[in-house]
């Protein structure tokens, strides 16, 4: 058995559990960072295609039941799950699969819809139920994060369901410790992440843009013989702070602040790291502000350990910053869980109303970023580790504000 097999196999054992304590026969996974961490598979419909509602990842509390994954029949055909742990049941799309070496005993003879149907995956969900007797059992859903015309297609598909639960805060407990190879996986992001910070870096003098900086940082994971790709690259310079789409290509000046707030993706983990440079000597304003942003850095690095509660962290790290002279400091929160979210940050959050603790395995962010007018983006962000006795710094570039 690989690492990877370990992985599921580690991932089916909690869900069990967590549906054993939350008393639900079934879980169903919608979206596409939820369908992988079930299944396995990176479904292209959803990652690539960006598409919603197209497939499903299915656990049961029986375990007696292997897990189900319903896909449209073009998608499914490399479907690469192991048939011991998966059972794959399909649902037409509008493409067209032929068997003319009848390779799997039939073809499809209805019509083709035009677009993949809701309607269609949910039916093929209930006859799943029926099949397993929990027709009328106890599900939980993505409803939150799902379209409502699909909400409404899974209550019509189901109807004779007892109670249809929300999955979401399940899945952020599911998520929240890691297994050694999602581990793995975040250990090799932050590397690559790393080593795309330093060779943009090489890259930087005056007149440089963020545009010119995100092209070097790009350039720079072509050399990872594993595909690692850029999860999402927030680089700004001067005081140019807000978010893009499109890099400014405004040439940079002496004393202007360059920051990276950067990810990279490998096999589907992301990276979240930031740091900040300038080019040439800093002002005063801005090495006073790095200061007191550094102090709750490591404050955090300092008294995050198992069993201590996020929300006391959040008020650790905004204490001392605050007592450093950015007395007018005001973040929603200073850190985050690490894993699948496209959107890089996932929950549990270091925030004034986390309930979560710290726990063993747990892959989290520490951050501390400053937007300001006229000053810029200042920002460090480092990913931790939580082991049985602290923590683990998954960075190895330094937190001293690095004039270029």
């Amino acid at each position: 058995m690989n690492d990877h097999q370990q992985h599921l196999d580690m991932i089916s054992e909690r869900v069990r559990r967590i549906m054993d304590s939350e008393n639900i026969d079934a879980l169903v996974a919608t979206s596409s960072e939820n369908f992988y961490y079930l299944s396995g598979h990176q479904s292209a419909f959803m990652y690539t295609l960006r598409m919603s509602e197209v497939g499903l990842a299915v656990h049961f509390r029986d375990p007696g039941r292997k897990a189900v994954v319903i896909m449209n029949d073009f998608e499914a055909a490399g479907f690469a799950g192991d048939s011991e742990r998966y059972e794959v049941r399909t649902y037409p799309t509008w493409v067209d699969v032929d068997d003319p070496l009848h390779l799997k005993g039939g073809s499809y003879q209805g019509k083709r819809p035009v677009s993949p149907q809701a309607e269609e995956m949910f039916g093929v969900l209930q006859q799943v139920l029926e099949e397993y007797g929990i027709s009328r059992g106890r599900i939980a859903a993505e409803l939150d994060l799902m379209r409502h015309s699909s909400v409404m297609a899974l209550r019509k598909a189901c109807p004779d369901i007892s109670e249809l639960a929300e999955a979401g805060p399940i899945f952020t407990r599911l998520r929240a410790i890691k297994t050694p190879w999602e581990i793995q996986q975040l250990r090799r992001a932050c590397a690559y992440a790393e080593a795309g910070v330093e060779y943009a870096v090489r890259e930087i003098e005056p007149g440089v843009s963020a545009a010119g900086i995100v092209d070097a940082f790009r350039r720079s994971l072509m050399r990872n013989p594993d595909g690692s790709t850029p999860r999402f690259h927030m680089i700004s310079v001067g005081d140019h702070f807000a978010p893009v789409q499109v890099f400014d290509t405004r040439p940079s000046q002496p004393g202007d602040v360059i920051k990276f707030d950067v990810g990279v993706e490998v096999a589907g983990y992301g990276s979240d790291i930031a740091r900040t440079f300038v080019l040439g000597e800093p002002a005063d304003v801005t090495k006073r502000i790095y200061e007191a942003l550094r102090r709750g850095h490591d404050r955090l690095l300092q008294t995050i350990e198992p069993g201590m509660p996020m929300k006391a962290a959040f008020q650790e790290g905004m204490s001392v910053i605050r007592a450093a002279g950015l007395g007018q400091y005001n973040r929603g929160h200073l850190g985050h869980s690490a894993g699948l979210s496209l959107a890089a940050e996932e929950g549990p959050f270091i925030s004034p109303s986390e309930t979560a603790v710290f726990e063993p395995n747990m892959v989290v962010c520490i951050e501390t970023p400053y937007y300001g007018y006229g000053i810029g983006a200042i920002m460090i962000e480092d990913m931790l580790l939580i082991t049985e006795n602290g923590v683990e710094r998954l960075n190895r570039l330094s937190t001293d504000l690095v004039s270029l």
